[in-house]
């Protein structure tokens, strides 16, 4: 569905699990006419005898969430999150039962397995399939674009773990919220760790040539990337920067940042 997610993608994928009983995961976009094609599918599901009993959240940014109110409302169907995600809509989004880590979930003959996984959103969590060995994964992964690791809400030392997480499944599919299914989950998996671990390295390698703010830092650390983008490599920047803080390896002093001394 159409969404207003980040570019370069541009739509949200919806997935719908089950048989006869069906669950929705991330009831996604906002737009008028986007809802309505999904109504008109849903409708002629409903027409074949298969119905959605809930509304699955993998966790809370609107481009996951937006149509969701308005399903739970016209289907009066229960919506299920992380307790997390569910305080965060609150207000929002009335989220009617909590999930969290090993809750098993069925409908119509298929189990989900919930897999808390957070680090691009503090409730987020991934949908293990056991036959299929696939991973509904969120917004772990893209095979469009990239994922954001934002503070305060990112937090890069817990998505790294929860990217090892998702390697120790040996999923035979990922699905991803963004871009088409991947049928190599270790390859991609893999990529985005070295990725997160080179990057961690030329941020290093920037504090090393002087103490400096953000601001500084991230022409230094994101040679590659051209300066409209410098404000989103600032936020993942400031990611890396507290993940080496834990680690014990830099430290801010107000709005500089610099190594620790050996």
């Amino acid at each position: 569905m159409r969404t207003p997610t980040l570019p370069p993608a541009t739509h949200t994928n919806v997935y719908v699990v089950g048989q006869g009983e069906l669950a929705l995961v991330d009831a996604a976009s906002p737009y008028p006419e986007e809802r309505a094609a999904l109504d008109r599918w849903l409708d002629e599901r409903a027409a074949s005898g298969e119905r959605v009993v809930e509304l699955l959240l993998t966790h809370h940014h609107v481009d996951h969430v937006s149509g969701t109110a308005h399903l739970a409302a016209r289907l009066g169907v229960p919506v299920a999150a992380h307790p997390v995600t569910a305080a965060l809509l609150a207000g929002r989004i009335a989220v009617s039962r909590t999930i969290d880590e090993g809750a098993r979930l069925r409908y119509g003959g298929v189990e989900l397995t919930a897999l808390f996984t957070p680090g691009h959103a503090p409730g987020h969590l991934a949908f293990f399939e056991p036959r299929a060995r696939a991973v509904l994964a969120g917004d772990m992964v893209a095979s469009v674009g990239t994922i954001i690791v934002d503070p305060p809400e990112g937090d890069m030392r817990l998505y790294l773990a929860s990217l090892e997480r998702l390697r120790a499944l040996d999923a035979r599919w990922l699905l991803p919220s963004h871009g088409p299914p991947v049928d190599d989950p270790e390859r991609l998996l893999a990529f985005y760790v070295a990725h997160r671990l080179q990057r961690e390295a030329r941020v290093v390698a920037a504090l090393a040539l002087g103490a400096a703010p953000v601001a500084e830092l991230v022409p230094r650390a994101y040679p590659d990337v051209a300066p409209a983008i410098w404000p989103l490599a600032a936020r993942s920047l400031l990611a890396h920067l507290l993940k080496l803080r834990d680690d014990g390896r830099a430290v801010d002093e107000g709005d500089t940042w610099r190594l620790v001394d050996p």
